[in-house]
């Protein structure tokens, strides 16, 4: 139920937030300190396996913080996307809005009952890929800078839901470049820490045995 003052006009409350449009994945990466900095450090675990245990834990937890500022981030761009569509809509020649739903002929065209779906999706499965592109593809050379929804090119002279929908899809695929991207170098980050931490229990063990460093292997 809208609220309305006095005057029938809808209130502050009512209004869309101004949300600006999406420029960089970047700011993800800043998530609020677990650790009191005006406070000594705790004292790390001696048992290695503890130590290591922990470490990795605390890896993880950051990563998860980024991973829902990331989520936050292209939810919000979601909403300005489907704002802005609504606005342009507002705006735009009758005619030319895209008309949602099926047209014409196409709801004939359903198959009628799951025997013909199944049917439908054998034939499918024994067909080449069809070829590539088309007004909804995301090209297969696509960058995060095409992610940044500007106002260039024809976007703004096409139908407002035709161009929301190529933002989704642009979005979404950044989307998946990124999270992808956070998961390979985390997997990386924890790899490295866990060698360092068995070359240190390996020197601290050696040195324990009156082992010379120069005679001592490098495990990494």
């Amino acid at each position: 139920m809208a609220i309305t003052d006095s005057a029938g006009r809808a209130t502050e409350e009512q209004r869309p937030e101004d949300i600006p449009a999406y420029q960089s994945i970047a700011p993800s990466v800043f998530v609020p300190a677990q650790t009191d900095f005006t406070k000594p450090p705790p004292n790390l675990p001696s048992d290695t396996s503890k130590l290591r245990s922990e470490t990795l834990a605390q890896i993880d937890e950051h990563a998860d913080a980024i991973q829902d500022n990331i989520y936050y981030m292209l939810n919000r761009e979601k909403t300005r996307i489907r704002q802005e569509c609504k606005q342009r809509e507002a705006h735009f020649p009758q005619h030319l809005k895209t008309v949602p739903g099926l047209v014409g002929g196409e709801e004939g065209s359903l198959p009628d009952n799951a025997m013909e779906m199944d049917e439908i999706l054998f034939i499918r499965s024994s067909c080449s890929e069809p070829k590539r592109g088309g007004p909804y593809e995301v090209p297969a050379t696509f960058t995060h800078a095409q992610c940044l929804h500007v106002e260039i090119g024809g976007r703004f002279g096409e139908p407002p839901r035709k161009s929301a929908e190529k933002m989704m899809l642009n979005l979404v695929k950044h989307g998946v470049q990124n999270l992808e991207g956070l998961a390979n170098h985390v997997q990386s980050v924890k790899e490295a820490k866990a060698k360092e931490l068995a070359n240190e229990t390996l020197s601290k063990t050696l040195g324990s045995m009156g082992v010379a460093p120069a005679d001592r292997m490098d495990i990494s």
